[in-house]
């Protein structure tokens, strides 16, 4: 099979005339830092998600950290995560102090399992003090269970929505779920501002708690002291703060984005079909759940399992590579990493170990067509028909 001409990586950022308009705008205004575009964005984003709070910031990583902040996290508590998920939602709560309790998750979702998280409350009892599930790929977490247990327990539950932007459950957008639920807007998200996060909840406390700890600890952004209509600079800090904010210029983009979400959601819906077509029946192949009876939306990786154990998944990464196809994992488990596994040695999570090596994510972006992922399809199709990451056995 010969190798197409451009390298085909996991996305790219899908960038209109719309956003470079907002760009200028915001640039011409003289208004680059945190002002007028972050309150636009975030009030946009709040009524698209159906809730009365939006609080930009930084990063999701810092977005996440500020809610379990806020909520108190801190030296002594424990907190349950997945460990299919990026680092960051481990990482914050070792940040605090506190200590992350790893959950299996369910084999084919890849979402948190329920009965790891009800044994882990069993094991950890008082000491547990919230629980994060992640959204896989956008896949909505079994929300409805997750909160019945947590509440149980008297236990707020945080969600990381960094993969569901666009995901709803029960009909409802997904950010209005848990006590906040945290979202990203890295470059290769379904919606971006270049990099970024946001809190969304509908408790009015929380959020403002939430705003000042991203800024300083100061009851007023740069936007409230300088500018005409709420010149203020006498401003002192109520908290130790953290300098997390989101830019005018980052929102620029997000503004433009929310405008298009009709289309980028179209797109991303097709080109997710499209891969269903073309890759279901495949027998040493398994493609993921983007859609369950309450969840919409997952579309924002597609997670492919690589069924054959004789397939050494990295070879056949490093094979597509010089097929100029681009891949990636989501996630390889945090309990995994060097960090951790060296902290908490004991951590055994069968589902999440079978997935370490047979999970790949193949490019899906809205910059691409239905040739592209086409191609895609052929590649994965070569490399497993010629054998070019089987495993080797040995003659004797």
């Amino acid at each position: 099979m010969k190798a197409r001409e451009n390298f085909l990586s996991i996305a790219v950022p899908d960038i209109s005339d719309a956003e470079r308009l907002q760009m200028t705008e915001c640039l011409d205004s003289g208004w680059i830092s945190v002002g007028p575009k972050v309150r636009e964005f975030e009030k946009l984003f709040a009524e698209y998600h159906g809730v009365r709070n939006a609080v930009a910031t930084s990063s999701c990583t810092t977005s996440l950290f500020i809610a379990a902040k806020v909520l108190g996290i801190g030296e002594g508590d424990k907190v349950i995560v997945p460990t299919i998920t990026w680092q960051s939602t481990a990482n914050i709560v070792e940040q605090l102090g506190a200590t992350p309790l790893f959950a299996d998750v369910d084999r084919r979702t890849m979402n948190i399992d329920l009965a790891s998280v009800e044994k882990l409350f069993h094991d950890h009892g008082r000491s547990v003090k919230a629980v994060i599930p992640v959204h896989h790929s956008g896949l909505p977490a079994e929300i409805e269970s997750i909160d019945a247990i947590a509440d149980s327990h008297n236990v707020p539950v945080i969600y990381d929505a960094a993969h569901a932007v666009f995901s709803s459950y029960d009909g409802r957008m997904i950010g209005g779920f848990g006590k906040m639920s945290c979202f990203s807007f890295y470059a290769t998200k379904n919606l971006t501002t270049g990099d970024g996060g946001i809190i969304t909840t509908d408790d009015d406390e929380l959020a403002e708690q939430c705003r000042i700890w991203s800024y300083h600890g100061l009851p007023k952004d740069s936007w409230k002291r300088y500018s005409a209509e709420n010149a203020s600079p006498h401003v002192q800090c109520i908290v130790p703060g953290y300098k997390f904010n989101m830019t005018d210029l980052q929102a620029a983009l997000g503004i433009a984005q929310m405008a298009r979400k009709d289309e980028l959601l179209a797109k991303r819906n097709r080109l997710v079909e499209h891969y269903n077509s073309i890759l279901s029946g495949i027998d040493w192949l398994e493609i993921p759940v983007h859609e369950t009876e309450r969840g919409r939306w997952g579309n924002h990786v597609y997670v492919v399992k690589i069924l054959n154990e004789d397939v050494d998944r990295d070879a056949f990464m490093g094979e597509l590579r010089k097929l100029n196809v681009g891949t990636n994992l989501h996630f390889y488990p945090v309990h995994k990493n060097l960090f951790y596994e060296m902290k908490y040695p004991d951590v055994s999570l069968p589902a999440a170990e079978w997935l370490m090596d047979r999970i790949l994510t193949i490019p899906l972006c809205t910059k691409y067509s239905v040739d592209d992922l086409n191609y895609v399809s052929e590649a994965m199709k070569h490399v497993y028909g010629k054998r070019l990451a089987h495993r080797k056995v040995s003659a004797g």
